[in-house]
C-alpha cells in the first residue's frame, strides 16, 4: 500500500512538474567557424585560407524553461560537444582530424510563442569551456578558452515528444586562459546547426 501511495505521489509530482515546466534533451549536429587565426606556418599558405577554420561535429544537451513572462518562456540549457577539421589555419598541414575542439557551454534561453503554437523560436546566451588546437602551429598542442556564444533559432513541434530544430545560429568569441605556445589569445566563434528534440509531453 505504501508503494501505490508513494508511486501516486511520484506521479502527481511530475505531472505537476510537466504542467508548469518544459524539459528536453538534444541532439544536434553543426559547423562552428573560428575566425582571426593568423598563419603561423612559414613558408605558408595554411592548409585552410583567410586565417579562419570551420571545423563540424555533434553536440548534445539538455534544457529546462520553468518560468513565462508574457510571451516569453525563461528557463535554462547545458550542452557540449567535439568537433574536427581537415585543415588548420595556423599550419600548412593537413590530415584526419588535424583541427579539434571540444566545448561545455550553459547558459539562460527564452522561448518566445507565436501565433503558431507549432513554431517556438528561442534566444540564448551562453558561457563556458573550450579545449582546442585551432591557434596552434603543431596540432599536438591545446589551448583552454573562455567560450561565451549567443544562440538563435526555432523549434518545430512534430508530435508529443518530438521536434525538429531545422536551423540554430550562433555568433560570439573565445579567450584563451591559461599559458599557449600561440600569441593568439581571442578568437571569432560563429555556428550554424540543427537537430532533433526529445521532451516531456508538452502542456
Amino acid at each position: 500500500m505504501k508503494l501505490v501511495k508513494l508511486a501516486a505521489a511520484a506521479f502527481a509530482l511530475t505531472t505537476a512538474l510537466a504542467a508548469h515546466s518544459q524539459i528536453g534533451v538534444y541532439g544536434m549536429y553543426s559547423a562552428t567557424q573560428y575566425t582571426g587565426i593568423p598563419c603561423l606556418s612559414i613558408p605558408g599558405p595554411c592548409s585552410s585560407a583567410g586565417n579562419k577554420v570551420s571545423p563540424s561535429g555533434a553536440s548534445g544537451g539538455l534544457f529546462y524553461d520553468f518560468k513565462t513572462f508574457g510571451p516569453i518562456r525563461l528557463g535554462v540549457d547545458a550542452r557540449g560537444g567535439v568537433a574536427h577539421a581537415n585543415k588548420s589555419a595556423a599550419s600548412s598541414g593537413g590530415g584526419d582530424n588535424i583541427t579539434h575542439s571540444s566545448y561545455v557551454l550553459a547558459g539562460l534561453r527564452g522561448t518566445v510563442k507565436t501565433p503558431i503554437s507549432a513554431i517556438k523560436p528561442y534566444l540564448q546566451i551562453s558561457a563556458g569551456w573550450n579545449r582546442s588546437n585551432v591557434t596552434e602551429l603543431n596540432p599536438a598542442l591545446y589551448d583552454n578558452y573562455l567560450q561565451y556564444e549567443a544562440f538563435g533559432g526555432v523549434d518545430v513541434h512534430i508530435f508529443p515528444l518530438l521536434d525538429l530544430r531545422p536551423i540554430e545560429l550562433g555568433i560570439g568569441n573565445m579567450n584563451r586562459f591559461g599559458t599557449g605556445t600561440s600569441a593568439t589569445t581571442s578568437v571569432g566563434v560563429r555556428s550554424i546547426g540543427a537537430g532533433v528534440i526529445f521532451h516531456l509531453p508538452t502542456p
